[in-house]
């Protein structure tokens, strides 16, 4: 086995401007009921409540349904084949829902009944569509000709649709149409953002009005939300939202004051000496001309759109866990709306927050913050989030103030030619693992490998891989990020021997079990080589059918072959036998599709955290090999 020791990067480099810093917390979204069909109009009995859904991916627009509740669920028949709408009817709004969606299935998530997000069969389709998953479907004409009949569709920038019988998932954040005193419309609707099995496939798309297959063909401050039923199957669970009025807190009228030196909380700057004072456009940390010790306030008018209660979060970049300032105050704050205390920022973590209860109108504010952190030049960093029941969270900085990581610009790698392999740290389930390498591919799909346990850790489609904190600077985590949709596994080690077939699988990799080293092939793909005692370990994965699968061969080799040898495929809270011999994993998550004799060892069993699938080896002249596909 070739032994590659130095970091390999194979693949394009791409920079692009950075997001915002990490997003707050939010606050808890309203769930739909799925109990019974209470929250919906009266509809055909097209549309019923289940305990849960299946559906075969090789038969076309088959769903099958279990009794019981947490699942709505639409077999259209010729005679009965409506629409369904929420008895409740909303403007601008989050919504968060999973569906599932039969081979060759179409349907769709109408926002007020109007604008359409399209749920289809798009699995591996290489050149999504409006009419593809995710999609905003297209206007319609009927007095205009040929292809201009259809106008303005919007496709997924990604196409991560999920195969046939698994779980997908949409985050939408829409904004409805804006209407002056007089019913004119004076604004469009937008889809502020569309995210799709964790990927963002639209952001800030005007919408100029309903599309095709519209229950309204015109536009309205509010509407019901519409599933639509006369196209095909589709299962939907776990529907929740948050429903916001226009208008959001503002800051005005504010000024700014700036005082040198170390505070262990937040000073009273009516007894303080040589302050430096000037109107601000707002709460904007870059007016400050001190580094590296100072406090700082803003203060001013806050207006509020709507009497609610309200949560109000501070964010100082320069507070972090790094373990040389564990001993000593970095820094604070602390929000005040009129007379009350909203927050103390105790300076522990990087944000705190805090609750208020605010009548409609203007109050006064004053925000005071200090840095203690000296010796690093490094910028009084900071910034304010508001969020009310009915109000979406957003931020009260001053245009263009809310802080940025501190380089300019992401790194992404993409694969060009070849595939790319990353040597370098990557987050699992929150623990780093240091022996990793990810590996992605010109068709899509990708896998991150951790050496010390011989286990795959992540698979995905989409985008590869992000290294900005790996390689810009060395950042405190320095990890690279798996970007796209990911699947998620254990982390733990794959091939391990068990004294009983009943044993306990290992959390971690057996004592006797090394890593020996990569070889590439003629197309550069990588086979990894482990010794388990005097037992030699290949592990090949490589990408099949156009991104659809993901195969692996686990090869083990012994001069002097010895029972006990088993490989874990798959875990998960559940895992069921399909009847094709496939497995269902996790809840129709993904499917693994054991190959050769495999299928015919393969034991499901119980696991700490669920269920396992776990497979024998058997050796055969100084050998045993299995072989299975990830599918999703």
């Amino acid at each position: 086995m070739k032994i590659l020791s130095v970091p390999l990067v194979f693949g394009l480099l791409v920079l692009v401007s950075s997001t915002a810093a990490a997003q707050p917390q939010q606050r808890p979204m309203s769930e739909l009921s799925l109990a019974n069909m209470d929250d919906f109009r009266p509809v055909s009995g097209n549309w019923h409540i289940a305990g849960g859904a299946t559906a075969d991916r090789h038969t076309e627009h088959q769903i099958s349904t279990s009794t019981g509740t947490g699942v709505l669920v639409n077999i259209p028949s010729e005679t009965e084949r409506d629409n369904l709408f929420s008895s409740w009817e909303h403007g601008d709004i989050e919504l968060e829902l999973e569906f599932m969606m039969p081979k060759g299935s179409n349907a769709g998530i109408y926002l007020q009944g109007r604008y359409e997000i399209q749920m289809y069969d798009s699995w591996g389709v290489e050149r999504p569509t409006y009419a593809d998953a995710g999609g905003i479907y297209q206007r319609f004409n009927p007095e205009r000709t040929g292809f201009g009949r259809g106008y303005e569709g919007h496709a997924p920038s990604m196409n991560v649709a999920r195969a046939p019988g698994l779980w997908q998932r949409f985050e939408i954040r829409f904004q409805a149409p804006r209407f002056d005193d007089e019913g004119r419309k004076i604004t469009n609707a937008r889809m502020l953002k569309v995210v799709h099995n964790g990927v963002v496939i639209h952001e800030n798309v005007e919408l100029t009005g309903p599309t095709t297959s519209a229950a309204f063909s015109d536009e309205q401050a509010m509407g019901p939300l519409m599933i639509q039923g006369d196209h095909g199957p589709v299962a939907v669970r776990n529907i929740r939202y948050k429903s916001f009025k226009p208008g959001l807190i503002t800051v005005s009228n504010t000024r700014f004051q700036e005082v040198a030196g170390v505070f262990k909380s937040a000073p009273d700057f009516a007894e303080m000496e040589e302050v430096r004072e000037k109107a601000a456009d707002g709460i904007d940390w870059r007016l400050s001309e001190e580094i590296d010790q100072m406090a700082l306030r803003y203060s001013g008018d806050m207006y509020v759109p709507h009497a609610g209660t309200y949560t109000f979060q501070l964010r100082l970049d320069w507070i972090t866990q790094d373990p040389h300032y564990q001993e000593m105050v970095v820094g604070g704050g602390t929000l005040l709306i009129g007379d009350q205390v909203v927050l103390v920022h105790s300076g522990k973590s990087t944000i705190d927050s805090g609750e208020i209860d605010l009548e409609t109108g203007t109050h006064s504010y004053s925000l005071i913050v200090y840095k203690n952190k000296g010796g690093k030049r490094t910028q009084p960093r900071l910034a304010v989030w508001a969020e009310g029941s009915e109000t979406p969270i957003h931020s009260l900085n001053a245009p263009g103030s809310l802080p940025q990581p501190r380089w300019a610009r992401s790194i992404f790698v993409e694969p060009a030619g070849e595939p790319s392999l990353i040597r370098g740290f990557v987050d699992h389930e929150g623990v780093k693992k240091t022996h990793t390498m990810a590996v992605g591919h010109q068709n899509g799909v990708h896998y991150t490998m951790d050496f010390q346990q011989g286990a795959l850790m992540h698979a995905w489609k989409g985008r590869f891989i992000e290294t900005t904190d790996m390689w810009n600077s060395r950042g405190q985590d320095q990890l690279a990020v798996p970007m796209g949709s990911v699947l998620d596994f254990s982390g733990q080690p794959n091939v391990a021997h068990l004294e009983t077939a009943d044993a306990v699988w290992p959390d971690s990799a057996q004592a006797n079990f090394a890593f020996k080293g990569y070889e590439l092939n003629a197309e550069g793909y990588p086979t990894f080589g482990y010794a388990m005692g005097d037992v030699t370990v290949s592990d090949r994965v490589l990408p099949e059918k156009g991104g659809r699968e993901l195969y692996r061969k686990v090869t083990l080799s012994s001069e002097s072959p010895q029972g006990g040898y088993w490989i874990r495929v798959a875990e998960g809270e559940s895992i069921r036998m399909l009847e094709n011999g496939d497995f269902s994993i996790d809840g129709n998550s993904y499917y693994v599709k054991l190959l050769e004799s495999s299928n015919e060892q393969a034991v499901i069993r119980s696991a700490a955290d669920g269920q396992e699938l776990v497979v024998p080896f058997s050796f055969s002249d100084g050998s045993a090999t299995v072989q299975y596909t990830l599918i999703w």
